[in-house]
């Protein structure tokens, strides 16, 4: 048992090399969750490895470090890749809940609150906590389904909302979050031995990672977001293809982006790739940025932006920009 957690915590060490090769563009949230994920599996590993009381309850602590923050860093990523709007303080304000939660999940030994009682033996060579769980236990439980619940919500909202690039994102999403709950009741009715959340942080690392890849073709990932009274708007220093220098602001919202798109009939006329490039000069990216966004040639842009115009009956980025007021409301 304890080569297999050995394991796990080398799998999730290798994973946060993986996201580097993944996510050229540095995601704070998705380092977070992988970072939050190795600390678990180190925690899990130390505590099979134990060999005193003292020694287990700080390896449980490493572990609870990292259950902690996990949820938040999802939580947040998932905000951010469905493009939700929030308030400034709410990070940290979710940060301070989690600071006290930890507290309290980390005061075996010190305090009878999470754990009554509390000791410690080797079974079959693997060290193992027998605790006796205090008044405050249940609050971790409510902890964690008010932030799977939070991600859930955040899903249903934005899908409904056409914020997200696409329902089967979101599907996507969802299905990731709800196996982590159902893994968590089973290992929480039984009594297995094995923490098989450590296997099932690994699991969901991949699902993000493959969904995360999906996202950087679309050219969604990287988000610039304004969080102001509510309103989230995205923007880019670049002007125009061709007017570098002016200092004019030319951009739209996600909801004036999906307005457009659902009023205008010619935008039925374009190609997938061709939409996914109109959203991008829509969010006033240069050609060359979305060349990069897009993983293509400033050419290939160059011809989808042509063709982009003759279908809408346009001729410029300008008249394009003109044109969206009369359907953006």
């Amino acid at each position: 048992m304890t080569a297999l957690y050995g394991v796990v915590f080398i799998v999730s060490l290798l994973m946060i090399g993986v996201y580097f090769l993944v996510d050229k563009k540095r995601d704070v949230w998705m380092l977070l969750i992988f970072s939050c994920v190795a600390i678990c599996d180190l925690g899990y590993f130390l505590l099979s490895v134990s060999k005193t009381l003292d020694f287990a309850l700080w390896a449980n602590r490493v572990a609870y470090l990292g259950n902690v923050f996990l949820p938040y860093s999802i939580l947040m990523m998932i905000m951010n890749l469905c493009r939700l709007s929030y308030p400034k303080l709410l990070p940290r304000a979710l940060i301070a809940v989690n600071i006290v939660m930890l507290f309290i999940v980390t005061s075996g030994g010190y305090l009878p609150i999470y754990y009554k009682d509390i000791s410690f033996e080797i079974s079959n060579g693997v060290g193992v906590l027998i605790k006796e769980y205090g008044p405050l236990h249940n609050l971790y439980k409510v902890f964690l389904f008010g932030y799977f619940a939070g991600m859930i919500a955040v899903i249903i909202y934005t899908s409904l909302k056409k914020t997200v690039v696409s329902i089967k994102h979101s599907v996507f999403l969802a299905f990731v979050v709800i196996g982590n709950i159902v893994i968590w009741l089973i290992e929480n009715s039984i009594n297995a031995g094995f923490e098989f959340m450590s296997v099932s942080y690994i699991i969901t690392e991949g699902l993000i990672l493959f969904l995360y890849g999906i996202l950087q073709d679309y050219g969604l990932t990287d988000v610039h977001t304004l969080v102001q009274d509510g309103d989230t708007l995205i923007r880019d220093s670049s002007l125009n293809d061709y007017s570098e220098n002016s200092t004019e602001i030319r951009f739209l919202n996600v909801e004036q982006i999906n307005s457009f798109f659902e009023n205008h009939c010619g935008v039925s006329c374009l190609s997938a790739r061709e939409k996914e490039v109109l959203r991008l000069i829509l969010q006033n990216k240069k050609r060359k940025d979305i060349a990069i966004e897009l993983f293509v040639t400033e050419s290939t842009i160059k011809k989808h932006t042509s063709s982009i115009y003759k279908k809408l009956g346009i001729g410029s980025r300008s008249e394009l920009f003109e044109m969206t007021k009369n359907y953006i409301g």
